[in-house]
């Protein structure tokens, strides 16, 4: 049900109220009904939030009380309020305007938090009636407290990933503060807090924080000394008056990393990926264990570490069944998805897909090409079913990229020719203990189409409301997604031959009668084990991390770069018919302007003309696959003429026969600089835009 806030009339006798709206229909008496309990004339209902929903983190600390009125009554009295009393004494009134036929429902919010709350009405001769009177059990005392460092760094520099939220990950360098909130209601506190690490206890900082009763307060130290031979530490913050007894206390997880590994301004690197949690199992039984991060897979297994000149990172990770995925800055990831099959008709378990190789027996992931100019990472793997049942389908998926932070996914599938296959999804990974509104922005999507109309899909998505964004025009179109709050760099997404939108736009999940995710989200992937597809929100969030689904194409799929069909032999050893079909999408992260995404997406779709002297054109003369012009050198000097339609971004030339040195590049004349340009011997990418014909000469020795 769709909720609408309506600001009516507020009066203060003392502190500060604030009327939020009234709500049709509250879940609580639809519960009453269903039960067949009789229903009150009144009542009063107090709402203590959803820890789902904002405020988050020290915004949660001397929140508001919101107090619900629900009304009843055949026929409304000409005015109702609700009167917050504090030791008994009133502190504050707010007027209610209901409005529809009951029965309905008012809220008001109240700070500071009272003891009593009683819900009056009046009628239009002015004679007042109490209806309800509710009693509030105000926590005592309230705190929370957060450790961050000096500046972000982002984690898979410092060799971690998706760290928790409610974690401390340190940088040899770093150092940081503890932030705090704290609201006592007993009394005035002369407050102080402290923290210290656990192998260090004589080393504390400390700050004041005094607390009035009933106001919040906030206090910020520095960090202890960060621990030298430690790698994994425990900071503990505590909260209570000097010299008397401890209020509070919380204890903070801390990762140091002491020696970060040191990546390559661009290229590719095997790697073991930290990640300090144990990993959240659930047996058969539906228990819960935990199993060490470092015993969960083969010992041979690898990650694979892209690093990228404009920051951005992209892994494959063995804890997402080495399903590749964006790591962002912000401590989120974004996977395009893979190829998942529609469930096989012999009998399976969940659903059939790469995601479901938890212990890596199928996918595998290598690095094929690591130079100057280009990285070329492949991942092989089947789906399987929950009980890693597989059927003798496999894909391989090879991802290229360049220096400019874009590349490309290229989709092999090789399948029976009767297979449905999915093939795109937005997927968001979130580490454990993030609520989903807590690090997702509500503008995730943005959609482009080449002839530059723009619409934005907002979370969370009610169909009733933008439906018609979703509607498509026949047109390609290049996604911006959005990782993060504070990501700058959204993942970019684009395939010419796919004319339509994606089919299926996620809605936010559900509970006690709330909205509580901006969209699909599931605890089981990445890295938790034993837990089948889910629909609904869990206490996973707490211990392992997360995905949310944003958009996806379903079963629709853009039309194959190239298709084959032929007798060959099945990863089960069997020889059948086979489909073989091939897809390639431009991918990167980028805070281009939608102009310049733009500009990508056209360049990417139709490579420029070209005339050529010293060398001659390849048979397939440009590889989407690669985003390469392919041509055979057959001069010292080679002359390439390059006319392109539209601006031609960031060309890329595969120059097979060349030369192993090139002496010299330029463009009309200009001799280019080694940052304007990248060679490996093979392949040449140029960090230019030609709007416009241009003549590139190249000149090679030995």
């Amino acid at each position: 049900m769709k909720r609408k806030a309506i600001n009516g009339p507020t009066s203060m006798l003392q502190g500060k109220m604030i009327l939020t709206g009234f709500l049709l229909l509250p879940l609580s008496w639809a519960d009453a009904v269903a039960a067949g309990e009789p229903r009150p004339t009144a009542q009063i209902r107090l709402d203590p939030g959803h820890p789902w929903r904002p405020p988050f983190g020290l915004d949660r600390i001397g929140r508001p009380l919101t107090v619900v009125a629900e009304i009843a009554a055949e026929r409304l009295a000409a005015q109702y309020s609700l009167v917050a009393y504090l030791d008994g004494k009133p502190v504050a009134r707010a007027k209610l305007s209901p409005a529809g036929k009951p029965p309905v429902s008012c809220e008001a919010s109240f700070s500071p938090w009272p003891t009593e709350v009683v819900l009056e009405a009046q009628s239009a001769d002015g004679q007042v009636t109490e209806l309800a009177r509710q009693k509030v059990d105000r926590p005592a005392f309230e705190a929370e407290a957060i450790a961050r460092p000096d500046r972000i760094v982002h984690p898979v520099d410092l060799g971690a990933i998706l760290v928790p939220s409610d974690w401390l990950l340190l940088a040899p360098d770093q150092t940081g503060k503890v932030e705090a909130a704290a609201i006592c209601r007993t009394g005035d506190v002369a407050g102080r807090i402290s923290s210290w690490f656990e192998s260090a206890p004589a080393q504390k900082t400390v700050a004041e924080m005094p607390l009035a009763r009933d106001r919040r307060g906030q206090a910020s130290l520095p960090l202890p000394p960060i621990p030298a031979n430690v790698d994994r530490d425990v900071l503990h913050v505590s909260i209570g008056p000097a010299g008397g007894p401890e209020l509070w206390h919380k204890r903070i997880p801390t990762m140091l990393v002491h020696r970060a590994p040191q990546w390559p301004a661009f290229g590719a690197v095997e790697t073991k990926l930290r990640y300090d949690a144990p990993i959240s199992v659930r047996g058969e039984d539906g228990k819960f264990s935990t199993m060490s991060y470092a015993d969960a897979w083969n010992e041979r297994l690898r990650d694979v570490v892209v690093a990228l000149p404009n920051g951005s990172r992209f892994v494959f990770w063995r804890g997402s069944s080495y399903v590749p995925f964006w790591a962002g800055r912000a401590n989120t990831g974004l996977s395009y998805e893979w190829a998942e099959t529609s469930p096989p008709a012999d009998g399976f378990e969940d659903c059939v897909e790469p995601l479901m190789d938890k212990e890596c027996r199928y996918g595998r992931v290598r690095i094929v090409e690591s130079t100057p100019a280009r990285v070329h990472v492949r991942w092989s793997y089947q789906s399987c079913d929950f009980k890693y049942k597989v059927w003798g389908d496999s894909a391989v998926e090879d991802y290229y990229f360049y220096r400019d932070g874009f590349g490309t996914r290229v989709l092999t599938l090789q399948s029976v020719p009767t297979a449905d296959y999915e093939l795109s999804e937005f997927i968001i990974l979130t580490p454990a203990a993030t609520y989903p509104f807590s690090a997702l922005p509500p503008n995730l999507v943005d959609i482009l189409f080449l002839d530059g109309q723009k619409r934005e899909l907002t979370f969370p998505f009610l169909a009733n409301e933008q439906g018609d964004k979703i509607k498509s025009r026949d047109m390609a179109a290049i996604f911006r997604v959005r990782l993060h709050k504070d990501d700058p760099l959204p993942a970019i997404y684009f395939n010419p031959l796919d004319l339509k939108l994606p089919q299926a736009v996620f809605g936010p999940f559900m509970d006690k009668g709330r909205i509580v995710t901006p969209c699909y989200w599931g605890s089981h992937w990445p890295l938790a084990r034993g837990k089948t597809t889910g629909y609904a929100i869990d206490d996973r969030v707490h211990v392992s991390p997360c995905h949310n689904s944003v958009v996806s194409w379903a079963r629709s799929r853009p039309t194959p770069l190239r298709t084959a069909q032929l007798e060959t032999i099945d990863t089960l050893g069997r020889s059948k018919p086979m489909l073989v079909q091939t897809w390639v999408w431009l991918i990167g992260t980028s805070d281009a302007d939608d102009g310049q995404l733009v500009a990508w997406a056209r360049s990417f779709a139709k490579p420029p003309s070209v005339e050529i002297e010293g060398a001659r054109a390849e048979a397939e003369s440009y590889l989407p696959e690669r985003r390469a012009m392919r041509l055979l050198v057959e001069a010292p000097l080679v002359t390439i003429k390059i006319k392109p339609a539209h601006p031609c971004v960031h060309p890329v030339f595969e120059l097979d026969a060349a030369p192993q040195t090139l002496v010299r590049a330029e463009i009309d004349g200009r001799v280019l600089n080694p940052s304007e340009y990248a060679w490996d011997g093979r392949t040449l990418w140029l960090n230019a835009t030609l709007a416009h014909d241009a003549t590139l000469r190249l000149a090679f020795g030995h």
